[in-house]
């Protein structure tokens, strides 16, 4: 399937050019050969026509692959239009045409070859700061996708700093230095999101998380909390309580919102249950909560491994 698809791509590419030199080229043989050969000649008349028509494919094939070819993927996979008008807002020309192909690649999950475009863009000692914001923004999602999350805060912060505003780069940037173990300054981006009202349900989680891995629970709960009362992100928000509850050590609470949780169909339940093993392993609470709730975790961490 996935060859026809590739076949059709092609010819669905390909036959405008095709079309139309045929009958240019059909036009002009047939009136040639009606014109020196006269009605009488009517075996010579089709002698031009069909030599016309293979004149036809060939001029056809040279301006194809000339002027009008593309990689096959390109054909197939177009960038967002608001990618498109993000990158040439800003650029334009070679260096415009050289992102959008990056992004494809990103979309195609060719991380690599999406990082050696950006890379060659990045050479330019000639951007400005809004090509500069605008290029760092998509190589730290590059990395990002790569797991690099390291490299991937670096860009995102550098793209913010030099006037990347989308609220998009504040999220993935807090979300790297998540990852990286720098809670305080991820924190400084989620307070931007949260004061500007972004539009994420997950932000109130995402901050959550970040205060309960700092170690503050009674700050990661406030924020669970107001995600459960806005509705947003539900279910996540509930094992986030839960989380919070058992890292201060209040596990009757833990446990209510453990249950209910699970109740609401929490995504990745396995995860969950084996970070709450976690927490309760590192608080030297293993042995204290519910023998239940123990054995349903053990049971997730071997699955998982």
């Amino acid at each position: 399937m996935d060859f026809l698809r590739k076949l059709a791509g092609f010819w669905l590419d390909f036959s405008p050019w095709l079309l139309v030199h045929i009958i240019v080229f059909s036009l002009v043989g047939g009136y040639l050969g009606y014109d020196v050969l006269g009605a009488q000649g009517v075996a010579y008349y089709y002698t031009v026509i069909l030599l016309s028509l293979a004149a036809a494919l060939i001029f056809s094939v040279i301006a194809y692959f000339a002027f009008g070819r593309r990689d096959l993927r390109y054909t197939l996979n177009r960038a967002d239009p608001f990618d498109r008008r993000r990158i040439y807002s800003c650029f334009k020309g070679k260096n415009a045409s050289i992102l959008c192909d990056a992004v494809i690649d990103m979309d195609m999950l060719s991380y690599s070859e999406s990082l050696e475009k950006l890379k060659e863009v990045e050479q330019d000692d000639s951007l400005d700061d809004p090509q500069k914001a605008v290029l760092y923004y998509y190589i730290g999602k590059c990395y990002q996708y790569m797991g690099y999350p390291s490299n991937g805060a670096k860009y995102f912060c550098d793209a913010i700093e030099k006037g990347f505003v989308a609220e998009e780069a504040y999220l993935f940037a807090a979300r790297c230095l998540v990852q990286n173990g720098s809670f305080d300054e991820a924190i400084k981006y989620y307070s931007v999101l949260v004061s500007n009202g972004c539009m994420f349900d997950f932000i109130y989680t995402d901050v959550g998380l970040a205060y309960l891995k700092k170690g503050d629970g009674e700050t990661a709960l406030s924020y669970f909390l107001r995600s459960i009362k806005e509705g947003k992100n539900y279910a996540f928000a509930l094992g986030g309580c839960s989380l919070a509850y058992l890292n201060m050590k209040d596990l009757p609470r833990s446990e209510e919102f453990y249950r209910k949780a699970l109740a609401c169909n929490m995504s990745d339940i396995y995860g969950f249950k084996v970070y709450y093993c976690n927490i309760a392993e590192s608080l030297g609470l293993i042995d204290d909560i519910n023998p239940n709730i123990r054995k349903s975790m053990i049971t997730g961490h071997e699955i998982l491994r």
